[in-house]
């Protein structure tokens, strides 16, 4: 039974390839898991050298805005699921939930259920598959094998192909993803650190103040510090 579901799963990720006809990537990871389990999101994260998850792939607009705004916030069942390296479930948001601020914009945004399944290598979570539904209630049984067995296809795409010097592979790997919006992200940390004089993680830390504060997307206000519209002082509030 289970080596069937297995089989099914993979079908279903080769076919979201064979679609493009390209190599199989995180997206039709993504892409086969949102069909296969009903979901109106799914969001791929990478933990980046910051430590912090990063989205590399979402599967529609409202899933990335959800995605970042988790990083925004440093609170969501993805941030949880990878600092306690075991899913994380949100069942129905519209109840009182560990993550209110996420769960009221995640609400507003369509999304009612949010399960978060961490990419383990070994004990250690490397990343996070993260499925969203727009009807509050659980995954069935067979429903949280299925996200297991996405979320171990999606482990095995990243130790396919992620190397120590990014490469080609890596770039058709998240090909269609969050792409040079994250790009931004990381020259802003880097601009900010100097300005500061900070580490990066500080200097991520005021970025993701400032996003929040002022109600901005994280890579909107990156691009305005790499454009020199918005500058970091040590002194700043």
């Amino acid at each position: 039974m289970e080596d069937g579901r297995a089989r099914e799963v993979t079908a279903s990720i080769n076919k979201a390839a064979q679609d493009e006809g390209v190599p199989v990537a995180v997206r039709h990871v993504c892409i086969a898991c949102a069909e296969r389990m009903r979901a109106v999101g799914v969001v791929q994260y990478v933990v980046s050298d910051l430590g912090q998850g990063e989205p590399v792939y979402a599967t529609d607009l409202a899933a990335e805005q959800i995605a970042e705004l988790q990083v925004t916030l440093g609170e969501g069942p993805a941030v949880d699921a990878l600092a306690e390296e075991r899913p994380m479930f949100a069942v129905d948001l519209t109840e009182p939930s560990r993550w209110p601020t996420f769960a009221q914009a995640a609400v507003e945004a369509g999304v009612r259920a949010v399960f978060a399944f961490p990419l383990q290598m070994g004990s250690i979570a490397v990343g996070v598959l993260e499925v969203y539904r727009a009807m509050s209630g659980d995954l069935t049984t067979v429903e949280y094998r299925d996200a297991l067995l996405y979320s171990d296809a999606a482990m095995a795409l990243l130790l396919e192909h992620i190397d120590d010097e990014p490469s080609a592979r890596e770039v058709d790997l998240f090909a269609g993803g969050f792409g040079n919006r994250w790009d931004v992200v990381h020259q802003a940390t880097g601009v900010i650190s100097v300005q500061l004089r900070s580490g990066l993680s500080e200097a991520f830390l005021r970025l993701r103040g400032h996003a929040f504060l002022t109600g901005r997307g994280l890579a909107d206000v990156a691009e305005d510090v790499i454009e020199g519209r918005l500058r970091f002082d040590r002194d700043d509030a």
